[in-house]
């Protein structure tokens, strides 16, 4: 999504998955109102898939499902127009990952939906999720980041944590082991 007039998303680009939220899947070369949205603050892509939040803390999502990374209880294959995500209110930042999504709540939680089988989503288990689960054993945190098959997590004392796949040591934590909680 592109936020081209203050609170109303804007998108354009690859469209396969139905991700610009404008009720098709057709790639489009400039940018068309995503349906349906107003009252955007901020904008979040993942592989496939946007995430949109409301100025009232609602999180709305569009594009590839297949992992349940729209966060609204189902893992139909796609949505072509934005749905609200279950279960969460009070977001304040949104973050995409490659298959999976990240929701950072007012009280310094983070929740997580989507594709989980590296542990990204940090509840402990390898086990995707299709509504948002809150990450084990974070608080506190003030900003968030998905990478492909990863999750970061920003505390306000300063450390860094992460979770999901480490196989190139992305987590930072001296091994090259996933990790399904937070490290």
């Amino acid at each position: 999504f592109l936020c081209t007039i203050p609170g109303i998303p804007k998108a354009c680009g690859w469209n396969y998955y139905g991700q610009l939220g404008d009720g098709t899947t057709t790639n489009k070369t400039s940018a068309v109102q995503v349906s349906g949205l107003t009252g955007i603050t901020a904008t979040a892509e993942g592989y496939g898939h946007s995430l949109a939040l409301k100025n009232d803390g609602t999180v709305w999502a569009c594009g590839l499902n297949n992992g349940g990374q729209i966060g609204d209880g189902t893992s139909t294959f796609q949505r072509t127009t934005p749905v609200q995500v279950s279960g969460i209110t009070g977001i304040t930042a949104i973050a995409g990952g490659g298959n999976h999504s990240l929701f950072l709540k007012n009280n310094g939680t983070v929740w997580a939906c989507g594709y989980n089988a590296f542990g990204q989503l940090g509840d402990g288990t390898i086990i995707d999720k299709t509504i948002p689960v809150q990450i084990s054993g974070l608080t506190g945190i003030t900003a968030i980041a998905g990478g492909d098959y990863h999750s970061l997590f920003l505390k306000n004392d300063g450390t860094v944590w992460a979770c999901g796949f480490n196989g190139y040591g992305q987590l930072g934590d001296g091994t090259i082991i996933n990790k399904t909680i937070p490290v």
